[in-house]
């Protein structure tokens, strides 16, 4: 089990996302390294370095707003059975998702986190 990434999310108005994506890159003096829109949601999501921006309306982000961090592992299966020893609550089972699977955790000081484990490449 090893922890390979992590990234703070940040719910934003569709309006301000430009402006928050643009913050972030001289926070952190990189670019955007990832934009995916989820027309389905009506959600868009930019990646910029330690910081996952989600855009949306209240309503779209509403389900998600209670995820404050993703954490990338290289084995989600063995990392909840890991967390699980820990007092940490799995809220949603692993499932599939863009790229990989992911699972919501709540650990034990009450952090909501999803767990993603990318696919591996083929």
């Amino acid at each position: 089990m090893s922890l390979k990434h992590h990234a703070f999310r940040i719910y934003v108005d569709p309006s301000l996302l430009e402006s928050s994506v643009a913050f972030y890159e001289r926070l952190q003096e990189m670019k955007c390294e990832r934009r995916i829109t989820f027309a389905d949601l009506g959600i868009e999501v930019a990646v910029v370095g330690a910081f996952m921006l989600l855009a949306g309306t209240h309503e779209a982000l509403a389900p998600f707003r209670s995820i404050w961090a993703v954490l990338i592992v290289d084995s989600l299966d063995t990392t909840l059975d890991w967390i699980r020893t820990q007092g940490a609550t799995v809220l949603h089972e692993p499932q599939q998702a863009a790229g990989g699977r992911h699972a919501t955790v709540r650990h034990a000081d009450g952090l909501v986190a999803e767990y993603y484990e990318p696919a591996a490449i083929a």
